[in-house]
């Protein structure tokens, strides 16, 4: 767990970053009103879910619509004959699995598109955010006792990277020099980024996450699932599952997250918590498996990314993780210039 003086430092040079953004040129667009809709959809049990405002809500939008007949045909989801309504798409996709899918597509659409930067796309970075997603939607599950919601783990897993995808937009030529770096180096891009920037991406992705009115318990996962301990209690099973979902993703090797170094599951917070069914090697085993092999399935439909295939430990059926965790910290710059430089010199 960070010291409070860290955290509260972080937070400002965050802060500062953020409203530097606000104040730039970039525009970051507006929450469109089928957002909250679509966002107030995923959070509900599907059961309760009414199928035909979810169909209006597709309706109204032509290049949704599109996408999802085109989902229904894909490889993974196709069937003897072509669909062309958007009920037998939804029949054939699943209620859940669409509503997913509208989520990922909804957020791809509306955020801008990543600039050319080596080692990190935009079809890449949201390969990865669907991956990430879907694992922490399924650690979510009520049968394993965390206290949060499958829907609100889908979302933050969507969103967990917009700090990055923000940093690569606003600062290309910094952030790629992060990226670089810890390919480089083999560390987790968070300990680059705080060398870089005197903040972390996912402290830039709760501040603007509050812009869109993202739920606080969301925007709370995001903000701490690199380090869970430090999470208010209330969040604290949210942020732990999402660095969970994070290394999961990872293994899979879908899409590409911007890391040289990712925590092992034998290293995440959950795994060190004797009293949580997902501590247990065994079921932490199985459930990491039928995830993988859900991605692996999937990936290409609903992504167009297709998976890595992926080395197998025998005795676990785990993918090899070869990503080490290190905490080994690269020395701050002292050639920065400019707004970033002033505000980190005020906690050096």
């Amino acid at each position: 767990m960070k010291a409070q003086n860290e955290l509260q430092g972080e937070e400002t040079i965050a802060n500062a970053i953020t409203l530097d953004i606000l104040n730039s040129n970039f525009k970051l667009p507006p929450m469109p009103a089928n957002g909250s809709k679509l966002m107030a959809l995923i959070q509900q049990p599907i059961d309760k879910i009414d199928i035909d405002s979810f169909a209006k809500l597709i309706d109204s939008d032509p290049g949704l619509f599109s996408m999802i007949l085109q989902l229904a045909n894909s490889i993974y989801f196709k069937g003897i004959d072509e669909i062309f309504s958007l009920r037998a798409a939804i029949t054939r996709v699943g209620l859940q699995e669409t509503i997913n899918f509208v989520n990922l597509y909804f957020f791809q659409r509306i955020l801008p598109k990543i600039p050319e930067i080596e080692g990190f796309s935009t079809k890449d970075y949201w390969a990865f955010s669907w991956a990430c997603a879907t694992a922490a939607r399924r650690l979510g599950h009520p049968n394993l006792n965390m206290k949060a919601l499958p829907g609100e783990l889908y979302i933050a897993g969507l969103l967990h990277g917009i700090g990055k995808l923000i940093f690569a937009i606003h600062y290309p030529v910094e952030f790629s020099k992060c990226i670089q770096k810890a390919a480089e180096l083999k560390q987790p891009l968070h300990t680059i980024e705080l060398d870089e920037f005197g903040t972390t991406d996912t402290l830039i992705a709760s501040k603007l996450m509050t812009i869109w009115n993202i739920p606080s318990r969301i925007r709370a996962g995001v903000e701490f699932y690199q380090d869970p301990g430090s999470a208010p209690e209330k969040c604290r099973d949210i942020a732990a599952l999402l660095q969970s979902a994070y290394s999961i993703a990872a293994m899979s090797g879908i899409g590409i997250n911007g890391d040289g170094g990712v925590l092992t599951l034998e290293s995440t917070w959950i795994a060190g918590q004797s009293g949580v069914l997902l501590s247990k090697k065994r079921i932490r085993d199985n459930i990491v498996q039928e995830i993988l092999e859900s991605l692996e399935k999937k990936s290409e439909s609903i992504t167009g990314v297709i998976p890595p295939k992926r080395d197998v430990l025998p005795d676990s059926k785990i993918p090899v993780d070869n990503h080490k965790n290190s905490s080994v910290r690269t020395q701050p710059k002292t050639d920065n210039k400019g707004l970033l430089a002033w505000i980190k010199s005020l906690f050096g």
